[in-house]
């Protein structure tokens, strides 16, 4: 039996990991419902973790939480091959891609390839300041913590992001798991490619059509639409029903200060300019 079952959703918050989770639904099924995503789970339901006396494992330090994760992990691969829908076991995931308290986070066992979605750190900033609730200086601090956990709401355990260097480097410099890198920037560019590709690597042979279906039904503009009328359940108490934004690329030219950019161009320098973001400087 192959246990290697996991096509990893991965990314830090904010960079397009829903609007990807959208675009399976929409090829899978033939349209989205926002809040019902059924080709995707997510890998914090606290559900999956618990120890079977009754305890809220939510309710547990991160650090106890993170002892039960690989088992956790392999409920969701017996679940999908009981099921066995014809469809990648995909998985999203904010988590970093290290081992913690011995524990391997991201289980080579059980990986079949990760897609990481990352977008520019300068862009993530304003949404994932508004998105928590804070100032956009504490959200840059916060994306330079390389300890950070984001709390989980309830019936939810905590994802250990680390910091944004720190989680987009774990997955780039994995040498052991197969892992496709789609720029968020790329993909809003040119949809119909990147999506295709992330079909392929899943092990899905796309259908031409209904990827360009899939695609014009996951518009952020009909997504908002259907936000503002139905909320989204997966949204910030702080950023009620604003969790999809524009997805404009560049827009933080008009939101950060010049020391944000300063700051985040400084600490994610050598990344940025490892993706894109940040042009090499000539000799």
């Amino acid at each position: 039996m192959d246990y290697k079952q996991i096509v990893w959703l991965a990314s830090y918050p904010k960079s397009g990991n829903t609007w990807v989770r959208l675009f399976l639904d929409a090829y899978f099924f033939g349209d989205i419902d926002i809040n019902e995503i059924l080709t995707s789970v997510a890998d914090d339901r606290a559900g999956l973790y618990a120890l079977g006396d009754g305890s809220k494992t939510e309710d547990m330090p991160i650090n106890i939480q993170q002892l039960t994760r690989p088992m956790a992990m392999l409920r969701l691969v017996k679940q999908s091959q009981m099921t066995n829908r014809g469809i990648p076991l995909y998985v999203k995931t904010h988590t970093a891609n290290m081992i913690a308290n011995g524990v391997e986070l991201i289980p080579a066992a059980l990986t079949k390839g990760v897609i990481y979605i990352v977008r520019d750190p300068r862009d993530v900033l304003p949404s994932f300041a508004k998105h928590m609730g804070a100032s956009m200086d504490d959200a840059v601090e916060w994306m330079n913590d390389k300890y950070r956990a984001l709390a989980g709401r309830p019936g939810n355990v905590a994802d250990f992001l680390s910091s944004w260097h720190g989680n987009v480097s774990s997955f780039l410099n994995d040498d052991v798991r197969p892992v496709k890198l789609i720029r968020y920037e790329d993909l809003r560019e040119d949809p119909v490619k990147y999506f295709t590709e992330i079909l392929e690597f899943s092990g899905v042979t796309p259908d031409p059509f209904k990827v360009r279906d899939a695609v014009k039904k996951v518009e952020l503009s009909r997504v908002k639409k259907i936000e503002a009328k139905e909320g989204f359940k997966e949204s910030s108490p702080h950023a009620k029903n604003q969790f999809f934004g524009e997805g404009k690329v560049g827009g933080w030219e008009d939101k950060l200060t010049p020391k944000q950019r300063f700051r985040i161009e400084k600490d994610f320098g050598r990344v940025m300019k490892r993706l894109g973001y940040l042009k090499q400087r000539a000799a």
